[in-house]
This record gives C-alpha cells, sequence and structure tokens, in this order.
C-alpha cells in the first residue's frame, strides 16, 4: 500500500473519531441534563449542578460523601436508568482525550519516517 495512501486514511480515521467523540459528549450530556431538569425540578435548572451530576454519574468511581444529597440521590438514578449512555459518555471521553496524540503521532510519522508530507 501506498505510505501517502496509509498516512491520509489514518489522519482521516482518527480526525472523524475525534469528531464523532467530541459530538457524543456533547449530545449524550445535553440529554441527560436536560432528563435531569425535567425530572428532578428547579434544583437542576443551573448548569454547574446539572453538569456537575452528569459527570459524577459518568466516573465508575462511587459517588464522593461530600456531594450532596440530591446529587447522590440524581447519580444513582442516572446510573441505574441510563447505565448504556454513561458508559458511551465515557468512551467518548477517552477517544476526545488520546484521539489528538495520535494525530500528532502520525502526523510525525508521516514527516519524519515515511516522508509523505
Amino acid at each position: 500500500m501506498d505510505k501517502t495512501v496509509l498516512f491520509w486514511g489514518l489522519i482521516g480515521v482518527l480526525g472523524f473519531a475525534f469528531v464523532l467523540a467530541v459530538q457524543m459528549r456533547v449530545m449524550i450530556a445535553l440529554v441527560l441534563r436536560r432528563w435531569l431538569k425535567a425530572t428532578r425540578g428547579s434544583v437542576f435548572e443551573q448548569d454547574q449542578m446539572s453538569n456537575r451530576t452528569v459527570m459524577l454519574a459518568a466516573r465508575q468511581a462511587p459517588v464522593p460523601d461530600s456531594a450532596e444529597p440530591l446529587v447522590k440521590d440524581a447519580v444513582t438514578e442516572m446510573r441505574k436508568m441510563y447505565p448504556s449512555p454513561l458508559a458511551h459518555l465515557r468512551l467518548a471521553r477517552r477517544i476526545s482525550i488520546f484521539a489528538p496524540g495520535l494525530i500528532l503521532m502520525v502526523i510525525a510519522l508521516g514527516r519524519l519516517v515515511w516522508e509523505t508530507i
């Protein structure tokens, strides 16, 4: 296979994965925040409170004891009702963190080893 085709194919796949992961993070978090606002009332109307709750629910770690009781209850219910979207959110977070580094590595590989750019 031609090195140039391989290089641009890898860049395209990694770029698409990054954009898709960012979109997934935004959309899943938006839907979960709207669910919180619709089911839990005015306490979660504040973006800071709903964002924190979604972030705590997406983590696999136990909820810290310092969290408010309303947040703990919402996180527990969210984990029980929406395990699949929360797993997708965790995956999208990992991909959006690692994809830019992988893109830079492929660019360096293309520049220094394959001499395609």
